[in-house]
């Protein structure tokens, strides 16, 4: 395949950490001296993950770990900072019960939303479901209540799967889905491939859609997520995808372009 693009027309780079930038606890080679390129070539980066178990200071910490630049934690966009602030400026401060770990109550609190524990959990507004590895029947038959008595239901988002060192491992989505059978109540969803984080994500950027790269290694969340803003897409084969799974593939999944690496962005430039 010929790689060709224009940069001249984009200003930012949206993209994806884990499959893209890094898998598991390893950077892809040469992941750091292409977004170093990117930087000096003047484009606003902008790191987007649905995962919503750590803090921005966190992802920092871990990029800089790798020799990945990164200059603060305004650069990392987490599915938890998403749903905080998509609450924030739609409905206000609101009464919240977190299924989630520190990086969904962190992100609530900053926004100044009121977290609502077991004993108040019939004054909760919201239920903001994440991934949580403390999960049990006790969380699940709480924010089961909540729901049923009216508080409205959200998702940071509905991976059904998280990469790690032993494989793969149950997502947020298989936590949302629990409560979604019990309830019968469909998610808000504010992570990839929802319109919501897009919108989040340039609006920290503030260019327009067209005017970014989105750069992914999954069909259905990072290339979805970049077509609804009319982004230029760009899928890695590091991550979950394979060249084979693209053979037939319809116009609304299929990438603008496929590289074997985020490292052969250093081609393009």
């Amino acid at each position: 395949m010929k790689l060709t693009l224009n940069f001249s027309k984009f200003k930012s780079f949206i993209i994806d950490l884990d499959g893209c930038v890094y898998r598991g606890e390893e950077p892809i080679e040469g992941a750091g001296e292409a977004i170093s390129l990117l930087r000096r070539r003047g484009f606003k980066i902008l790191f987007l993950t649905n995962n919503s178990t750590k803090t921005p200071e966190e992802y920092v910490e871990i990029l800089r770990s790798m020799d990945i630049p990164v200059t603060s934690r305004n650069e990392v966009l987490t599915s938890a900072i998403a749903t905080a602030r998509y609450l924030r400026d739609r409905y206000g401060e609101c009464r919240i019960f977190p299924v989630g770990m520190q990086g969904l109550l962190r992100a609530l609190e900053e926004c100044n939303h009121q977290i609502i524990d077991e004993e108040n959990i019939d004054n909760a507004e919201f239920v903001v479901v994440g991934l949580d590895m403390n999960f049990n029947y006790q969380k699940l038959s709480l924010a089961c209540r909540a729901i049923m008595k009216g508080a409205k239901f959200i998702a940071t988002n509905t991976d059904s799967t998280l990469p790690s060192k032993a494989g793969l491992l149950p997502g947020a989505g298989a936590i949302v889905n629990a409560i979604k059978t019990v309830t019968g109540v469909e998610p808000v969803v504010i992570g990839k491939p929802s319109r919501i984080i897009m919108d989040v994500a340039l609006k920290v950027l503030d260019v327009n859609g067209d005017e970014c790269v989105v750069i992914g290694d999954r069909l259905d969340t990072d290339i979805t997520a970049g077509k609804k803003i009319g982004a230029y897409t760009v899928l890695v084969l590091t991550g979950v995808i394979r060249k084979e799974d693209l053979e037939g593939l319809d116009n609304e999944l299929k990438p603008d372009l496929v590289l074997e690496s985020i490292a052969d962005l250093k081609k393009l430039l």
